[in-house]
């Protein structure tokens, strides 16, 4: 049997998603965590020098993808805080109101965080900060037509999204 890379790597991947589990605190999370770990330790591979054991160097990994996990989810914390933030009403609104504007808000930013990460990246730039395509393509590093591209596209997907939620209200 050829002992690759990979399947030395394979050997550890237990390790590494109890090291990952660990610090995420969320089982898929950690299947995340632990798959991008080993993306960058194959691609890595030739930068491993030997003199730590490869177990170390692994974990070194995966401890590194968990905290740019957390780090990630920390941002989408504050994004979606400092949203809730501006779309609060102005006045106190009745507790029955203000209920509904918060399940709508949530409705609404579930549907635009499961969209694909290029898509939800444009759509939030032009559509929610208020960025013309030429500054979101300045932004992403992309052309204009690229972003407004994106921009239809993930409003399409939105479009989908509530036309299946709806669909599937009327059916019960």
């Amino acid at each position: 049997m050829h002992d690759t890379p990979a399947s030395q790597i394979s050997l550890h991947v237990p390790r590494m998603y109890r090291v990952a589990l660990r610090l995420v605190a969320d089982s898929d999370r950690a299947q995340d965590v632990v798959q991008e770990a080993c993306v960058k330790a194959l691609s890595g591979m030739d930068g491993f020098d030997g003199q730590s054991m490869l177990s170390t160097w692994l974990h070194r990994i995966t401890v590194n993808c968990a905290m740019d996990a957390l780090r990630s989810e920390q941002r989408k914390a504050r994004a979606y805080s400092d949203l809730i933030a501006q779309a609060a009403p102005r006045s106190a609104a009745p507790p029955d109101v203000a209920a509904e504007s918060r399940e709508m808000f949530d409705l609404a930013w579930g549907l635009v965080e499961k969209l694909p990460e290029d898509c939800r990246s444009a759509f939030m730039l032009t559509q929610l900060d208020g960025y013309s395509y030429d500054e979101a393509a300045e932004i992403e590093g992309q052309p204009r037509g690229t972003m407004a591209s994106r921009v239809f596209r993930a409003k399409k997907i939105l479009l989908e999204q509530i036309n299946a939620r709806t669909d599937g209200r009327t059916k019960q």
